[in-house]
């Protein structure tokens, strides 16, 4: 790591699940680092603060830097990453820690972190609690049962806190039985294949795995959920695939006008990462197709592809929003409409929260020569072009427990135009 740049640990979990502990263990043994601590001023930060400056027994609380009026991953995004730069500035510090809210999804806040200069996102610790998860996945009892669930919709933010970390810490393990605690893990490697877990009881974490790691590139933290693997290596089902890998292009990304259905009057601010371009700066998804996409573990967690080369019927899918199964955890990839068809969009569910996205368009929307050039370009897309629809398809990740794939893709199918 380039000496003049400072790195930073950006710290996220849901309410109560334990970051200020963890906060205040690294604080007492900092190892050799001058740390200086942001948290954001909402709900029970103010008690942060103070635990986190009783706790590590600093005396000098220009160390904590609060935030107020808002949460830092939308309204203060310009005074988080202004307080960091400050804190740089100084050279007083040779660390910094970020305590997001309770509330907020990690990746907008690692965005804002990448950009800030003289600074290095070093390390994303998501912190989560075993016995929450049991609740939210294991049990079934309310993940079927959404409607006992109160202001935010907590397993949309445990998908995403869970979905996008460098390091996860599962705590308070002690407060869950062996067998709740199994298929909790289950639950995460589906959704984070191959992430770093750390399991606790009570916070006690090495400094070593929370400081100066240098664990975090946002690409591969990106790639690694497991959606993203899915739709790039996982298997489907469909009479016209054949084994080989290809690409699937669609460019001119901008920002997402968003079309969301929610069971509830939550709102949530959707945030889309771009994906890789290629040397013409056009987007793309690596797909290697295989069949018998569906896999089950003994947990009856599992995952399949659904892929089709017809659009939706917008008002279809929108109804069928309104009854989405309640035991798919997660679900995404790329769609397009039968009244909108140059327009790629990402469609996304966590929860309750089901929302679709623009992702820019289609290839084959694209004028005749430029089609021709992307395509001289790039022949790997010959492969799956077809010669109605080009480029366009609907490709979606679902993940779950106990799913019936064939009942599920009837009912997509009947969403078609």
């Amino acid at each position: 790591m380039a000496k003049n740049l400072t790195p930073m640990t950006l710290l996220c979990g849901y309410l109560g699940a334990g970051k200020t502990t963890l906060l205040n263990k690294v604080l007492n043994n900092q190892e050799g680092y001058k740390v200086a601590v942001i948290v954001n001023d909402i709900g029970e930060v103010n008690v942060d603060a103070k635990l986190i400056a009783d706790g590590a027994k600093i005396t000098d609380t220009s160390d904590i830097v609060p935030l107020t009026n808002g949460c830092i991953c939308c309204t203060l995004k310009s005074q988080l990453a202004q307080n960091i730069e400050n804190l740089i500035k100084t050279g007083k510090y040779d660390y910094i820690m970020i305590e997001a809210s309770g509330v907020c999804e990690p990746m907008p806040i690692a965005q804002e972190l990448e950009l800030i200069k003289n600074g290095k996102l070093d390390n994303v610790v998501g912190v989560v609690d075993a016995a929450r998860l049991v609740d939210e996945f294991a049990g079934g009892d309310k993940l079927l049962a959404k409607e006992a669930i109160g202001e935010e919709d907590i397993e949309s933010l445990l998908v995403q806190q869970i979905e996008f970390c460098s390091t996860l810490v599962i705590n308070k393990k002690d407060l869950v039985t062996e067998d709740q605690f199994k298929k909790v893990r289950k639950v995460i490697e589906v959704l984070h294949p191959g992430v770093k877990i750390i399991e606790t009881s009570h916070g006690d974490v090495p400094v070593s795995d929370i400081l100066a790691t240098g664990s975090f590139e946002f690409e591969t933290v990106y790639a690694s959920a497991g959606w993203c693997k899915q739709l790039e290596e996982g298997e489907v089902d469909d009479d016209d695939d054949d084994d080989e890998e290809h690409e699937h292009h669609h460019h001119d990304h901008d920002e997402h006008e968003e079309h969301e259905h929610h069971d509830d009057e939550h709102e949530e601010h959707e945030h889309h990462h771009d994906h890789d371009e290629d040397e013409h700066g056009h987007h793309h998804h690596h797909h290697e197709h295989r069949h018998e996409g569906e896999s089950e573990d003994e947990y009856g967690i599992g995952t399949f592809i659904y892929y089709r080369r017809k659009p939706f019927d917008r008002q279809k899918l929108d109804e069928y929003a309104n009854k989405w199964p309640k035991n798919i955890i997660r679900c995404k990839g790329l769609l397009w409409f039968s009244d909108e068809q140059e327009m790629a969009y990402v469609f996304e569910t966590s929860g309750r929260q089901i929302q679709a996205g623009y992702s820019g368009q289609w290839i084959a929307a694209a004028p005749k020569k430029e089609q021709e050039k992307i395509l001289a370009a790039n022949p790997e897309i010959k492969k799956e072009w077809d010669e109605t629809v080009g480029d366009r398809m609907v490709k979606l990740c679902v993940i779950g427990q106990n799913l019936d794939k064939k009942a599920i893709s009837a009912e997509l199918d009947a969403c078609l135009a």
